[in-house]
């Protein structure tokens, strides 16, 4: 999602909030996004094609169908496995954030590449931690760009 849509998804969010909360006297409390761990990836067990069920970005609430979708390919290449994930937005051109990842620890993961736009790319990194249940991929962490950390987590699950 590009940055400025996102911030104006994050602006549009925090203005709700504060419309439907205007005569509450208790302050509003943003909820971080789902964290994810425990995953085990043995042998080839992460590659795939995995169709977004969800993802979040800052705080929920979290975003998926039918308004966006997506989907997050892992496909072992030679000498890294790349990581490929597309996100649009109804009526909107899609995101694309592609590059390598690696998993150094059994439940870690690290996506290094980049982020492009109808309108720019830019460079980006993902820090994070998956659980990985029958078919459904979940990943958190921090989302790196040139605005700084971002937590992200979203959930995929493989296709028939």
């Amino acid at each position: 999602m590009p940055v400025q849509r996102i911030w104006c998804v994050v602006a549009t969010a925090v203005a709700a909030v504060v419309a439907a909360c205007g005569n509450s006297t208790s302050p509003h409390q943003a909820t971080p996004c789902p964290t994810y761990s425990g995953g085990l990836s043995t042998g080839d067990s992460l590659f795939g094609l995995y169709h977004l069920v969800s993802y979040c970005l800052d705080t929920l609430p979290a975003y998926g169908p039918p308004v966006d979708t997506g989907h997050v390919t892992l496909t072992k290449f030679a000498p890294a496995d790349s990581f490929i994930a597309v996100i649009a937005t109804a009526g909107q051109p899609p995101d694309t954030i592609s590059g390598t990842y690696t998993h150094p620890q059994p439940d870690s993961i690290h996506v290094t590449g980049s982020i492009k736009t109808s309108s720019s790319s830019s460079s980006v990194e993902l820090l994070g931690r998956f659980l990985l249940q029958r078919d459904t991929l979940s990943v958190s962490g921090q989302l790196l760009t040139l605005l700084g950390p971002r937590p992200l987590s979203f959930k995929g699950a493989r296709g028939p």
